[in-house]
């Protein structure tokens, strides 16, 4: 149990925690919202000085306790939430990542078995065309029609200009 007195106080309000000025103010406030001593910095809060009241009913002392509460409360419930809302926009990341991953593994599988798909239409290609692969009364050779390789890269016409001309003088 807290037991603050004048002889024994809570320590709640010191120079590190007082409402004098804005800035510390602020600060006090963090921190009760953390949760650090709030009851001890409420209870230095609602002591009164008995000898400038004259013996009247402070209506701080009052307010103060449902203030106190009040901020509390509405606090822990904020900061509560903002963890929450951290750790659900983390958990969706990483299914979003999960979803990735396996769309990619999908895509992969799909992908290997097309070239499977691929290298096996090349091999009976291969083999038809040998059985195409015959003379005509001529001897001459005909073979299917097969795709013609593309030029290179680095294939300019002026290139193809000097290959001829080298072609015409020799």
């Amino acid at each position: 149990k807290l037991e603050c007195s004048d002889e024994r106080p809570c320590r709640g309000l010191d120079k590190h925690a007082h409402f004098k000025d804005f800035g510390m103010a602020f600060l006090t406030l963090f921190r009760i919202a953390t949760g650090d001593n709030w009851n001890g910095i409420m209870k230095d809060a609602l002591r009164q000085d008995d000898s400038s009241r004259g013996g009247k009913i402070n209506l701080m002392s009052v307010i103060a306790p449902i203030y106190f509460v009040i901020f509390v409360l509405l606090a822990q419930f904020v900061l509560v939430n903002i963890v929450i809302a951290v750790l659900m926009k983390k958990l969706d990341e990483s299914n979003q990542m999960m979803t990735d991953d396996t769309e990619l593994d999908e895509e992969i599988e799909r992908q290997s078995e097309t070239d499977a798909h691929d290298r096996d239409y090349l091999k009976q290609s291969l083999l038809d065309q040998k059985d195409f692969d015959f003379l005509n009364e001529n001897g001459i050779h005909f073979f299917p029609l097969t795709k013609q390789l593309s030029v290179p890269p680095n294939f300019t016409y002026d290139s193809l200009n000097s290959l001829l001309e080298n072609l015409d003088k020799g």
